[in-house]
């Protein structure tokens, strides 16, 4: 409920400062409603097909791929670098424990793959006996304001150009940072374990 609360207010402050600091004139949004109908189930199935077979050929590669480079990372020695280097912003700044940085850089990948990269990096599913409640706030929120993936960088290169896509992915990384620093503090202050 809280990560709702603090999403719904993010998109409404923001659309207040683009409503005002955007030039031109509001355009109301107008859709034409077609007549509800029952799917044939010969289009449930191939679109049913359609999702899994893209989820298959996208998604499952990179979650190989992201599990075996976290634990190479893990095998050099690498690991406790990285996380030694992120430790100012994910422990001091978000509160989250030090590892945890190293999933939230993979999960730019996909957004979605973020939790099974966590899973591999605490070497549990189960998060609630190795993180606490703002912990795992925090770490949600930061995955649910931050760019969605790869893809959406692509997209962003493809539309607007490099400079335009670095900085919309830079800035929705540090905004999703600063966001979960602040949600941090104002969580414990109010003493959410």
């Amino acid at each position: 409920m809280t990560l709702y609360i603090i999403d719904l207010a993010i998109i409404f402050l923001l659309g207040r400062i683009a409503f005002k600091s955007l030039p031109g004139e509001p355009t109301e949004l107008l859709m034409e409603m077609h007549e509800y109908r029952i799917p044939h189930l010969r289009t449930v199935l191939s679109q049913t097909w359609f999702r899994l077979e893209e989820f298959i050929k996208i998604a499952f590669p990179l979650m190989i791929l992201s599990s075996v480079i976290i634990k190479a990372i893990e095998l050099s020695g690498l690991f406790g670098l990285l996380s030694a280097l992120m430790s100012p912003v994910t422990v001091e700044w978000l509160g989250l424990r030090h590892e945890m940085g190293i999933a939230l850089i993979f999960g730019i990948l996909r957004k979605e793959l973020t939790l099974i990269m966590l899973a591999t990096i605490l070497g549990t599913t189960n998060f609630g006996a190795v993180l606490t409640s703002l912990q795992m706030v925090i770490f949600s929120l930061i995955t649910m304001l931050y760019i969605p993936c790869i893809a959406t960088i692509a997209a962003c290169v493809k539309e607007f150009g490099w400079k335009k896509a670095i900085f919309i992915t830079v800035f929705e990384v540090l905004f999703a940072i600063f966001i979960g620093g602040i949600v941090f503090r104002i969580l414990g202050y109010f003493g959410l374990p």
